[in-house]
């Protein structure tokens, strides 16, 4: 009887000891899956370095971003309407105090007309220049709107055209646009001369109308002579003459130009 209590009691307590193994294990069990549950995926844990790596969502978003600043400039620079030509200072007849060309289109004697758009505040034209027929010199200010065309008034003290009203042999016009008085309307100037000792300058300004077809909106606003070429400055054009550094001087003040008197 006492060796059968004492296998019962050896029975009782490995009963109880394996109990207790299998109550540690679930134990255990419960604090790996509660502390996966206190850090779900995507968060990091303190000293974990691995969770430090970015998904794969994030990097194509980073790359993405770079990439679109890379393609996109910090500045874009604007270039002007009507980039003057590229010709040697000396053919210009149009030009800067810092003597370089200021002459956006040329036509000689032989060449094909020339176009140069143009646009006054929102009216938009092209100055047609060539060979007219059967004879003379065409300078014509097309407005495409109204497919209408109004020669430009090319009168006044010049020698510059023969007596069919052609230019005269080596010759050439050159025309640009300048804002006088800087009220956002261009004026245009028209010269023609040889580059030596004859030169005709015309000025243009342009007014708004009612009917294109019936009003012509270009007024001429000045008509000079010179020698080689003249200087446009702000406000102001001078005509240099003679090789003593003397000038002709004129201001563009309340729509008029004016010379002052000595």
């Amino acid at each position: 009887m006492k060796k059968l209590a004492i296998r019962i009691a050896f029975i009782f307590i490995l009963a109880v000891t394996s109990a207790c193994g299998k109550t540690s294990d679930k134990l255990n069990t419960s604090q790996a899956v509660q502390s996966n549950e206190e850090h779900p995926q995507g968060q990091k844990n303190k000293g974990d370095d691995s969770l430090n790596i970015p998904s794969d969502n994030e990097e194509t978003t980073t790359t993405s971003n770079n990439s679109q600043q890379e393609a996109t400039p910090n500045h874009v620079e604007t270039q002007p309407e009507h980039a003057a030509l590229d010709i040697p200072t000396s053919d210009s007849l149009i030009r800067s105090p810092e003597e370089k060309n200021l002459s956006q289109v040329e036509w000689k004697p032989g060449e094909p007309d020339v176009t140069l758009p143009l646009r006054f505040g929102t009216t938009e034209a092209e100055l047609v220049l060539g060979l007219d027929h059967p004879n003379g010199t065409k300078a014509v200010m097309i407005f495409p709107s109204t497919s209408v065309g109004w020669q430009l008034d090319l009168s006044g003290d010049t020698g510059v055209f023969d007596e069919y009203g052609e230019l005269q042999e080596g010759y050439k016009i050159q025309a640009a646009l300048h804002d006088f008085d800087q009220d956002g309307i261009s004026e245009l100037i028209v010269t023609a001369g040889n580059s030596i000792i004859d030169l005709s300058i015309w000025v243009y300004s342009f007014t708004t109308v009612g009917d294109l077809q019936k009003i012509n909106p270009i007024k001429q606003e000045l008509s000079i002579t010179g020698q080689r070429y003249i200087e446009i400055d702000g406000d102001e054009i001078i005509a240099p003459y003679g090789s003593q550094g003397l000038f002709d001087y004129y201001k563009y003040v309340d729509k008029v130009f004016m010379q002052p008197v000595y």
